[in-house]
């Protein structure tokens, strides 16, 4: 990977001329893209301190209409990052569709920064690019462009840089972007920049590859960095989007194999009430004891809760939280997707809330609606919700990897419950708002929610985000085993 040493400085009368084309095609196709709203762009700027990433930043604010490009730009001990997992950052600060964003401190940062102080292996480096790459190819499928750029500039060069713009006249210190202050020796220096080689030549999704620019030359650098992003707003100007007919599912067809999960459940499982009381009392306590606890200050939980129209998962949900000290949990009913949510990738809207490390989020309803009722109806695509279910387990396999723990609840009546809750919610006045013509409707379409359940059953749970199916037919069961089931999860992850 060659930094460019040997190229000639560019003529700066040359660079003029060159910018003022640029800048110009630049500003159209950026009207384009506010316009046309195919695709969002993230820029990520990487390179050694003294390579000129702010720099190359100040100009691409100075070329574009800074009103619809965000600087994205963050420290590795950031507060936020010790509060959440790895990753939200990026994802609270998504730019919408038809905006750029230009990340200072990508995803690759902390990965380099192991790899040069040797805190990781060269395995374990690989196996987590591999992991990020598949990150990336799911934001392409979701219409954000990822365009990855190295600044390319040697290790002694770029401290020798950064130490004389550092130090201005006078001795004054001008601030400078900064990523890299805890490598501090020249062989540290030598290794970061022998992994960035690796990481450049070695790994990028077909949709997001990297883009090496050498360094040298500032201006010659700038006009590279400058063509690169026109070539990927031009791109995305041009993507082809697929067509907004909804085609609902025809018939119950599974995609998994193996035996029916549903069809096992025993749905006359009851409980007397005494004993439901006795139980419910019990397990509650211990919730709120094991959520307060010190050892799950540097956890947290987030639960799920899907099942049948009417089965129960309001009055599961709100005993849960009678179980949680309310300061430190949340409970998210999900709906349609907004005009904001639209305009980002599907998970966007659930790593917004994710919880705080030491607090509670609770989902009624969730991301798996695009493999349930985005599936059935038609509001994704088949190719949309077949690759959703790796990008979910993708998902939660993160959230798990950064100490949250994660529980998921399948609720499940048979239909001639459903029938009789339907009938009895008409006749309670302040129970009348949760039957809708829409759920008589998907009575009809039980077959086809089954084949999806199972689907989602038997690819989306995994020993580390497992799904519980509860047999709910009787409420008063329903609501004992998923707080017991929450109690045994946390004893064993505590």
């Amino acid at each position: 990977m060659d930094d460019g040493s040997t190229f000639e400085p560019m003529d700066e009368a040359d660079f003029k001329e060159r910018e003022e084309k640029l800048r110009e095609a630049l500003l159209d196709a950026q009207f384009d893209l506010a316009e046309k709203k195919y695709e969002a762009i993230l820029i990520l700027l990487n390179g050694p301190d003294g390579s000129g990433k702010g720099e190359v930043l100040n100009r691409l604010h100075n070329w574009l209409d800074p009103r619809a490009i965000a600087t994205m730009a963050y420290d590795i001990e950031a507060p936020d990052e010790t509060r959440r997992p790895g990753g939200w950052r990026y994802w609270h600060d998504m730019p919408e569709r038809g905006r750029l964003g230009v990340v200072l401190g990508s995803w690759y940062h902390v990965l380099l920064l192991r790899r040069a102080t040797k805190q990781i292996s060269r395995a374990d480096f690989v196996d987590r690019l591999e992991k990020v790459n598949r990150v990336e190819t799911m934001l392409g499928e979701e219409r954000v462009r990822v365009v990855k750029i190295w600044l390319g500039l040697s290790a002694s060069k770029a401290a020798k840089r950064f130490r004389r713009k550092h130090e201005g006249p006078g001795g004054i210190k001008h601030p400078l972007v900064r990523e890299w202050g805890k490598i501090d020796t020249k062989k540290e220096r030598e290794r970061l920049i022998e992994a960035a080689v690796e990481l450049v030549e070695t790994t990028g999704p077909q949709s997001a590859p990297w883009h090496f620019i050498p360094a040298t030359d500032p201006l010659a650098r700038d006009l590279a960095v400058g063509e690169l992003v026109l070539s990927a707003i031009r791109a995305a100007n041009t993507r082809k989007l697929p067509g907004k007919r909804r085609r609902p599912a025809a018939r119950p067809r599974r995609i998994s194999s193996g035996p029916s999960a549903l069809k096992a459940l025993d749905l006359s499982l009851s409980l007397q009430k005494e004993e439901y009381h006795d139980r419910l009392a019990a397990a509650q306590k211990q919730l709120y004891e094991l959520t307060r606890s010190k050892s799950f200050e540097t956890r947290g939980l987030v639960c799920v809760f899907e099942g049948n129209d009417a089965a129960g998962k309001g009055g599961a949900i709100k005993r849960l939280r009678s179980s949680l000290d309310p300061v430190h949990s949340e409970v998210y009913p999900i709906a349609a997707p907004d005009e904001a949510s639209l305009a980002h990738p599907y998970l966007w809207r659930f790593w917004l809330r994710v919880p705080e490390r030491g607090d509670t989020a609770i989902f009624d309803r969730s991301w798996y609606g695009r493999v349930l009722v985005e599936r059935v109806e038609g509001f994704a695509a088949p190719a949309d919700w077949q690759r959703a279910y790796n990008e979910i387990n993708d998902f939660e396999h993160l959230l798990t990897g950064g100490g949250y723990i994660v529980q998921k609840f399948w609720l499940s009546i048979d239909q001639n419950e459903q029938f009789a809750r339907f009938e009895a919610r008409k006749e309670v006045p302040h129970k009348r708002f949760k039957i809708t013509e829409e759920d008589w409707r998907n009575r009809e379409k039980w077959p086809l929610y089954a084949a999806a359940v199972e689907d989602m059953i038997a690819l989306t749970s995994t020993p580390i985000a497992p799904w519980t199916l509860v047999e709910a037919n009787d409420k008063r069961f329903a609501r004992v085993k998923v707080i017991e089931t929450l109690v045994n999860r946390l004893e064993a992850e505590l």
